[in-house]
């Protein structure tokens, strides 16, 4: 790893919400017959991808297209992310695998449609369209003619979606079970997609639990979610990554593009409850481009997104285009910097969401620690999360590039933190992040690029007409949770969040609290 380490002094990461591979980039090189120009293989879409509903009707994949309002605030509303909502949408039901006869990944569909069909907000029950028949071939099927074994029969009528258990505050009119089938094409997300096909895209890059944002932030941080598999716990105690480099005399910084007060500083206690060390730090995006237009920037960068239902986190059913706009700024901002040469810049998503991809997340992963494991389901952290697009960015890399590993373990958040390591000599965090492979092979190239894939490429704007119903988004209302949790362990109280109405609301409590303890 020697020249890798000579290229890259500086690892620069970013992590947007919820969405799966298949929805935001499986379309990438389908004009391609799914290769690169490189010739490199891409698991992405063919088109012929289905999902059935309730019916048994299919639902195929479709081309979510800019002549709708609600074009970049697709599915609509937030499907189901949890533990059970995810094995459901991958198995069928609450373990795997799907009956006999049946294939993986079919249940996307008909767990939507169970979120829908509880009529929040009064909307009526989901009433399908009537689907186009698939053709396979010569052979033409009507649309309840495939799977139909007793096995098939059975998973429909009798085997039910879980409840997600969590309130929808954020409905579209009109929201339908089949807009979990839509998928965004090249050109809806031209900065997305022109970085990944200007440098490299990872096309089996997982998220680490098979379950919603906080578990898979904890890995994004700390290697492991302690047990936890859900978004109750909102701050974690396991030793952090930024921790990890304090340790071993490095640096780190945590900027948001929002306020000062970024969630990943009071997420991590082992950073939260100390002081800050010199060099290190977290603050607003104007701190970060501070750093960059000086010679303060830290060896590891995590950037946050603005949370909340305005924001550009790209968490359903928020603002897509918003979300490509901070890319652009962020990828200005380093390419544009002294230290754009020695920088590897990732961009990825913390899980799918419950957005729709057609690839069988694998087995076979490390326990964080022999005795992790989640009380209430009996889950080992023994299997990975659905897939979620992952974007490296550097001009060491050559464009077209599809990384996947050599190893046998696939890429997913611990190979982020497996980077960091090698690059500055650490040990790991625990065992996952121990078994994990960097992605620093994919610095391919002996000499640096000069090109700029996103040379004159402006961002999208979704339609100004829609309006989100106001409400507190579950983000910011976890990140007031990490402050409470705070002052419980300051002050030995057991002190409870307010309930929030109002993301405004929300936000006025986290002021408060940090300005208490910061």
């Amino acid at each position: 790893m020697t020249i890798p380490k000579e290229k890259i002094k500086h690892v620069i990461v970013v992590m947007f919400e919820n969405r799966s591979f298949d929805h935001m980039l499986g379309n990438l090189y389908k004009d391609n017959n799914n290769k690169s120009p490189l010739g490199h293989p891409f698991e992405g879409l063919k088109g012929d991808e289905t999902n059935p509903d309730g019916k048994g009707d299919y639902i195929n994949v479709f081309d979510i297209k800019n002549d709708n309002p609600y074009a970049y605030y697709m599915p609509k509303m937030d499907p189901g992310e949890g533990f059970m909502n995810t094995n459901f949408q991958l198995f069928g039901d609450l373990k795997p695998p799907y009956p006999p006869g049946i294939e993986s990944n079919q249940g996307f569909v008909r767990d939507f449609e169970n979120k829908i069909g509880n009529k929040y907000f009064g909307d009526p029950p989901f009433k399908p369209s009537k689907p186009k028949p698939k053709t396979d071939g010569d052979k033409t099927y009507k649309p309840s003619d495939d799977y139909k074994n007793e096995h098939y029969h059975h998973w429909l009528k009798h085997v039910s979606p879980p409840h997600s258990g969590l309130e929808v505050v954020s409905k579209f009119s009109g929201t339908e079970a089949k807009d979990i089938m839509g998928m965004y094409t090249p050109d809806m997300l031209p900065i997305l997609s022109n970085l990944a096909k200007g440098y490299a895209v990872c096309d089996h890059y997982y998220c680490s639990v098979p379950s919603e944002t906080l578990p898979n932030r904890a890995f994004m941080h700390m290697a492991t979610s302690q047990g936890h598999l859900y978004d109750e716990t909102q701050s974690y105690s396991a030793k952090s990554i930024f921790k990890h480099l304090t340790h071993h005399n490095r640096t780190w910084g945590i900027y948001g593009d929002g306020p000062k007060y970024t969630y990943t500083f009071t997420f991590c206690q082992d950073i939260a409850d100390h002081p800050v060390p010199k060099q290190c730090g977290y603050g607003k995006f104007e701190a970060f481009q501070t750093a960059l237009d000086g010679d303060s920037l830290p060896d590891y960068v995590f950037l946050e997104p603005e949370w909340g239902s305005y924001g550009n986190s790209q968490h359903p059913n928020y603002d897509v285009a918003a979300g490509e706009a901070y890319m652009l700024k962020i990828y200005n901002a380093v390419k544009n910097s002294k230290y754009w040469e020695n920088t590897l810049l990732i961009i990825n998503y913390d899980e799918h969401g419950g957005c729709y991809d057609h690839v069988l997340p694998p087995s076979g992963a490390a326990q964080p620690t022999p005795d992790t494991i989640n009380e209430a389901t009996g889950f080992k952290f023994d299997r990975f999360g659905v897939r979620v697009p992952c974007v490296l960015i550097s001009p060491w890399i050559e464009a077209g590039t599809v990384f996947r590993t050599k190893s046998t373990t696939p890429l997913d958040h611990t190979s982020i933190l497996k980077t960091v390591e090698e690059l500055f000599d650490l040990p790991p965090l625990t065992e996952r992040d121990k078994a994990a492979s960097s992605v620093l092979d994919v610095l391919t190239r002996s000499t640096l690029r000069t090109d700029n894939p996103l040379e004159g490429i402006k961002a999208p704007v979704a339609d100004s007409s829609v309006k989100i119903p106001n409400h507190a988004s579950q983000i910011l209302k976890a990140q007031a949770g990490s402050l409470t949790e705070k002052h419980n362990r300051m002050t030995g109280e057991n002190k409870k969040t307010p309930d929030f109405n109002t993301d405004e609301d929300t936000k006025k409590y986290i002021h408060k609290m940090y300005e208490s303890y910061y």
